[in-house]
């Protein structure tokens, strides 16, 4: 199974607020230590050297908050979960959801594929679409880099960006299932947070997190351009699996071994997945 996604993607992972916390205060203590030193050094005075940096950190504490509540009234960088503006409203049509379930026959809901390069996200997500079609079902596939190709072009990989990257793919599976289109994801939306959120838009009901994994020799031989082995002589910087991370899912609907299992048997647990969900 070839996947063509492409996992350029940036440094860094998300931390939680106590680690956060706790670089700050050990750069504060290394910081003004160090300025303490320099003082001492220079004039030999105790005190004075003391008096400095506890002035110091006094100082830069309150520049430091003063900073931050600045920056948190900007909404430069931010991707905001409200709509920007408050006069919109959300608009419905006399279709109901009871309907056009009836007319498609079943509930529509979104497959989403996470994995690593070469895990077959691509290659299952596009023989599901077959095997959905066969049946006379509509759906649709959301493919990580076709979706970069168009309407996510304008984003790039740091966390925020990509974290807008899932967002505007689930709300356009969000969309595609009220009007009884299955959509079919293939991202590597590497972070739990992202597709928790992706769940939340969706709604849980239509979600079925898909955790595709294989073999690391079968995800370096499946990947084109030879991009693991590239990635880890750092001619691709900030590669999910490689330099960066990926945090598997702890509680997939499904986890599929697709080096373990040929497409059609991959297929054939994603719709007994689906049909376990809504039924066909």
């Amino acid at each position: 199974m070839t996947d063509p996604e492409m996992t350029v993607e940036p440094a860094g992972t998300k931390e939680t607020q106590r680690r956060s916390v706790a670089k700050a205060i050990t750069w504060r203590i290394v910081a003004t230590s160090t300025t303490m030193a320099i003082v001492f050094g220079f004039t030999g005075k105790l005190l004075l050297a003391g008096g400095i940096g506890i002035v110091e950190s006094i100082s830069k504490i309150l520049f430091y908050y003063t900073h931050e509540r600045l920056w948190s009234r900007s909404t430069f960088g931010k991707v905001s979960e409200k709509p920007r503006s408050r006069h919109v409203v959300p608009h419905t049509g006399t279709i109901s959801q009871r309907e056009r379930e009836a007319e498609s026959g079943t509930k529509a809901v979104t497959v989403w594929f996470t994995g690593l390069t070469g895990s077959g996200k691509t290659t299952l997500a596009y023989a599901l679409e077959r095997r959905l079609f066969d049946q006379g079902f509509r759906s649709i596939v959301l493919d990580g880099e076709n979706m970069r190709l168009g309407l996510c072009r304008d984003l790039g990989f740091d966390p925020i960006e990509r974290a807008e990257n899932v967002r505007r793919t689930a709300e356009v599976g969000r969309i595609a299932n009220t009007h009884g289109i299955f959509a079919i994801c293939g991202l590597i939306s590497p972070f739990r947070d992202d597709r928790r959120r992706a769940k939340e838009v969706i709604g849980r009901d239509r979600f079925l997190l898909v955790h595709l994994t294989a073999a690391e020799q079968t995800l370096h031989d499946r990947a084109r351009n030879h991009m693991y082995d590239r990635a880890e002589k750092g001619e691709i910087k900030h590669f999910t699996g490689v330099s960066d991370p990926y945090e598997a899912p702890e509680k997939a609907d499904l986890v599929l071994h697709t080096d373990e299992m040929d497409i059609d048997r991959c297929v054939e647990e994603i719709t007994a997945g689906i049909n376990g969900k809504v039924g066909f």
